[in-house]
């Protein structure tokens, strides 16, 4: 080996011997007095390793600061140790085993300690004391009160501020929403704005009254190290918070894309669709009153298509919990929802047969009345009672629907029987006649009788008339009821409903002489 390398080895083994020396050194472990650190243990002692010795001797401490006064803290040498005594209790001993972990003569890191010792003692009762504390509870009460008046300014320069941002704003505002002919609305401006003003205001709030509070609690030694640790209890969750929104700051922006667009577009469509609605826009096949169920459909398709487009930049979409909650929800939405389905379809498809209209007078099984509303689930009629009934639009697709306004003035008809010795000419000309006299049913088309039936006993009539409002067709079918028994009692004609089985001596007639007999009034002149 050269010579030259002799001193350049000598260095290296006087550089890393030292190094390993230090990585070998055993562990402390402190003594505590509260939360303050005192000293620490690195050597065991028989069976009690350095950690037991180090509760031991903070458990110790803790009853000793108890005392007032507190007893002096000496030293006492032996042969095999050197007692630390507080007045004449042995606090701790320190042995060679000590001294060679710390690197100390056995009696200077005895003198060290009793001097920490002896510090840490009168330090914690100084801080507890009841005048520490009163000067802790003043700075506490003096902090409080400053946050008061600071948060008190604030709220002024908060409110002036905003009074001045919004009413400028409402003037920007105004002017885009006269240069988009109102498709851009100014409150989807306004309110954001003043979101996040208010975000502001609780941000400044929310800061003011954590520096108070930290600050307030920092001056009571029982709190202090809740203090501390009230940072990272308070602003590591917030900042991991701020990450994550930071983070989904671009997806949000897209899905703010997304809904401006959709909202532009359904607003278009039903811009386009009240016109076609109310006529000003005319398009061939195409009729008035499937402009808005057409627009629903076209609306639910554009926010379908835009669900399923923003949904992967939804933060935290796919997270394990996000799909489970969604997967829960489209099940309960599905097990709930069939009916309610059903009765959409129905809506659309009874609105796309054009079966009836709002006005409509219809007979659906056996309710008839007019149609007050029709919406996706359901139909709306009002009797003659002025009892308004609700059908189930699945259960109008199930039945059969009768439209008495379909051609503009419904036809109603009644039947009656009369028997064979009656000439079939007189009685299409009472039946007629009977018609003309009934108001509400107009002239033209005209009114016309049918033979329906060639029955055992009689023959079966059917008047057939059209009425002028469809809405009092109970009443005006009422009205001819009334003039066809008259008809026939004027010229002696017996309508055999109910069955004659044998012609009677006298027809079952009521003479003209008996009509307006008490209670009926007499008929006015």
């Amino acid at each position: 080996m050269p010579r030259a390398l002799l001193p350049l080895l000598l260095g290296l083994f006087l550089l890393i011997g030292p190094a390993r020396g230090e990585d070998a050194a055993p562990a402390g472990h402190a003594v505590l007095l509260g939360e303050q650190k005192v000293v620490e243990i690195r050597a065991g002692f028989k069976g009690f390793s350095a950690e037991s010795r180090a509760r031991n001797i903070s458990r110790r401490l803790s009853e000793l600061v108890r005392e007032s006064p507190l007893p002096p803290i000496t030293v006492e040498e032996t042969d095999i140790s050197s007692d630390i005594m507080a007045g004449e209790q042995v606090l701790t001993s320190v042995f060679d085993a000590d001294a060679s972990a710390a690197g100390k003569p056995r009696a200077a890191l005895a003198a060290d300690m009793a001097a920490a010792f002896s510090a840490a003692l009168a330090h914690h009762q100084q801080e507890h004391g009841r005048e520490a504390l009163l000067a802790a509870a003043a700075k506490a009460a003096g902090t409080l009160l400053a946050a008061l008046a600071l948060l008190a300014l604030f709220e002024r320069l908060y409110r002036r501020l905003r009074e001045t941002v919004l009413r400028k704003a409402d003037e920007k505002i105004a002017d885009v929403e006269r240069k988009s002919f109102s498709l851009v609305q100014g409150n989807y401006l306004r309110v954001p704005l003043a979101a996040l003003l208010h975000g502001i205001r609780v941000g400044v709030w929310a800061l003011l009254v954590y520096g108070a509070l930290s600050l307030s609690l920092s001056y009571f030694p029982q709190t202090r190290r809740f203090a501390a640790n009230l940072s990272s209890l308070v602003l590591t969750p917030l900042g991991g918070l701020g990450s994550s929104v930071l983070a989904a700051i671009p997806g949000l922006l897209v899905i703010a894309i997304i809904v401006l667009i959709t909202r532009w577009l359904t607003r278009s469509s039903a811009f386009i669709f009240d016109r076609v609605a109310d006529g000003r826009i005319q398009l061939e096949g195409f009729f008035p009153e499937w402009a808005n169920p057409t627009r629903r459909i076209i609306n639910l398709l554009l926010v379908v298509g835009a669900v399923m487009i923003a949904y992967p930049y939804i933060p935290g979409s796919d997270s394990a919990a996000f799909k489970g909650v969604s997967i829960f929800l489209g099940v309960l939405f599905s097990l709930g929802s069939s009916g309610v389905i059903s009765n959409v379809v129905t809506g659309f498809m009874i609105t796309y047969m054009r079966a009836f209209k709002v006005g409509d007078v219809v007979k659906i099984g056996d309710t008839t009345g007019v149609v007050v509303e029709s919406s996706l689930l359901v139909t709306r009629l009002r009797t003659i009672r002025n009892i308004e009934i609700t059908v189930p639009n699945s259960q109008i697709l199930n039945g059969q629907v009768t439209n008495f306004s379909v051609t503009g003035n419904p036809t109603v008809s009644t039947q009656l029987t009369i028997g064979y010795d009656t000439p079939w000419r007189q009685v299409h000309a009472m039946l007629l006649g009977a018609a003309a006299r009934t108001p509400g049913i107009v002239g033209e088309p005209p009114a016309f009788v049918l033979q329906t039936a060639l029955e055992d006993f009689y023959i079966r009539y059917e008047l057939m008339c059209v009425v002028e409002t469809p809405g009092r067709m109970p009443h005006i079918l009422s009205q001819l009821h009334q003039n066809i028994l008259d008809t026939f009692n004027e010229h002696g004609i017996q309508i055999m409903s109910p069955h004659f089985i044998d012609n009677p001596d006298t027809p079952a007639l009521v003479p003209k002489s008996h009509w307006h007999t008490a209670p009926a009034k007499p008929p006015e002149k």
